[in-house]
């Protein structure tokens, strides 16, 4: 799920520039929305990968 991982790598960088930037909660707020679309997008490309898993053990 590449396209929640872009988004998800730039909330990252977000957050590393508050933080040196001095700003602790804008860092881990946009941290916390980095954390949960790298999550979202690691589930749901688990989820595609068994889909097709059980797709084309399906289709045999």
């Amino acid at each position: 799920m590449w396209p929640i991982n872009i988004v998800a790598l730039t909330f990252s960088v977000m957050s590393r520039n508050s933080l040196q930037q001095g700003n602790v909660d804008g860092a881990r707020r946009l941290g916390r929305n980095a954390m949960i679309l790298s999550v979202v997008s690691i589930l749901g490309g688990i989820a595609i990968i068994a889909a097709a898993i059980a797709f084309n053990w399906g289709c045999k």
